[in-house]
This record gives C-alpha cells, structure tokens and sequence, in this order.
C-alpha cells in the first residue's frame, strides 16, 4: 500500500502539498482550496483529498 506525504507550505498563503511517497508524483494546492485530487500514475491511483486547515479538531475530542 503507497503512503502519502502532507506538507503545510511556507510563505504568506500557505498552501498544502501532497505527495506520493514511493513514486515522488506530487501537487500543490493554494489554501482557498477546500478539495482536490492526486493522481499517482506509478501507483496508477487517484487520491481525493479534502482540505482543512483552518478547522483542526483532535478527532479524540468528539462526543
């Protein structure tokens, strides 16, 4: 199973790069972006990915 790297970018508008651990394929999202995909083409897969970065919640604190 292919892992995936997550990366909060510097800069004034800090995007999210994402990347494919094993293949190197990558994309950058700008932070309006709320969603997007990857597609690997060495994993010959597609990545759905949805953004929040100004909406973080520990997962452990849900009721």
């Amino acid at each position: 199973m292919p892992s995936y790297s997550v990366e909060l970018l510097d800069g004034e508008e800090r995007g999210i790069r994402v990347e494919c651990d094993e293949h190197g394929e990558w994309t950058e999202f700008p932070p309006d972006r709320r969603s997007g995909s990857l597609y690997c083409e060495g994993c010959g897969r597609e990545l759905e990915i949805g953004l929040h970065t100004e909406e973080w919640r520990d997962l452990g604190e849900l009721c």
